[in-house]
């Protein structure tokens, strides 16, 4: 439902997946404050846990929280931490992959993620000597799914320039491979810092290298292209060029060989143009009439 809305408003599925996660923990939490206990009950229904993958009846009838376990989120800076990373990983990649593709490596990665758990807290049962208890523990969060989409993105797009934050500094132009190694710093942090005792190392672990694997798979079936930067069809700013100074611009950007100088170039030659549909003055790439310079 949520990629369909995407693509019937067009807008970003990045921002609708940051929105859905944001609500179900303000609605949970909000319920929680006027019925006390609720929480404790939606989480023990919706959230993973190991013992789940060992028993086929439980598997049958807990399959759901596979898919539910990444839309839960503990605390405040747990959700906080997630949602900021994917922010500024999952735009860039959806600006690059699509929606469709997005979706796909987020939700395969965080199966993938999941599993990977569950299979380590296994093997600390069967050969760690950990208590039953680890197969029990719940586990919930975005994480997964986020490393995931991070692997995706460094394997695609390692040279490619992102922005990216470090509170309270923005910081412009960073090269992927140097932010998602930050954002997996900050992001552990985060949890660290909230106090989260069974933080599922495992589980990021597991969906990195998933989405590393599930982009070396797609690029190698022709479905996405390795490239050094955004594969762009610089021809669609044609559209843009209504005086000459924008048309030498445009002859910058269609001369220059290094992909980031063909970014610069557009971005610049953007910022000095207004949408030719309504005549406003473009934000990005886009308008708030809906028109988008790389798609339309």
């Amino acid at each position: 439902m949520g990629l369909i809305y995407t693509y019937y408003y067009d807008i970003y599925l990045t921002q609708v997946l940051i929105i859905v996660n944001m609500v179900i923990f303000i609605v949970i939490l909000g319920a929680e404050m006027y019925y006390p206990g609720i929480m404790g009950l939606i989480y023990g229904d919706l959230a993973g846990r190991a013992i789940y993958l060992g028993e086929p009846g439980l598997l049958l009838t807990h399959g759901h929280t596979f898919l539910t376990m990444m839309f839960l989120h503990g605390g405040i800076m747990h959700v906080f931490g997630n949602i900021m990373v994917l922010f500024f990983i999952g735009m860039p990649l959806e600006d690059r992959v699509g929606k469709r593709l997005t979706f796909i490596f987020y939700i395969v990665a965080g199966l993938i993620a999941t599993l990977g758990q569950y299979f380590f807290n296994w093997l600390q049962f069967a050969l760690g000597g950990a208590p039953f208890e680890v197969l029990t523990i719940p586990n919930l969060g975005a994480s997964g799914a986020v490393f995931g989409i991070m692997g995706t993105l460094v394997y695609l797009f390692p040279k490619d320039r992102i922005t990216m934050i470090i509170p309270p500094l923005l910081l412009p132009n960073v090269r992927v491979d140097l932010a998602v190694g930050a954002f997996i710093m900050i992001q552990t942090g985060i949890a660290l810092f909230a106090g989260t005792g069974n933080i599922a190392h495992a589980a990021h672990f597991t969906g990195l290298a998933g989405g590393i694997i599930l982009a070396y798979y797609a690029k190698k079936a022709g479905i996405v292209q390795r490239e050094k930067g955004p594969v762009r069809d610089y021809t669609k700013l044609k559209k843009l060029l209504d005086d000459e100074e924008k048309k030498k611009i445009y002859q910058n950007i269609i001369e220059a060989d290094e992909i980031e100088v063909k970014e610069a170039w557009s971005e610049h030659l953007i910022e000095k143009s207004e949408c030719p549909r309504c005549g406003r003055q473009l934000e990005d790439s886009r308008c708030k009439c809906g028109f988008n310079v790389w798609e339309d």
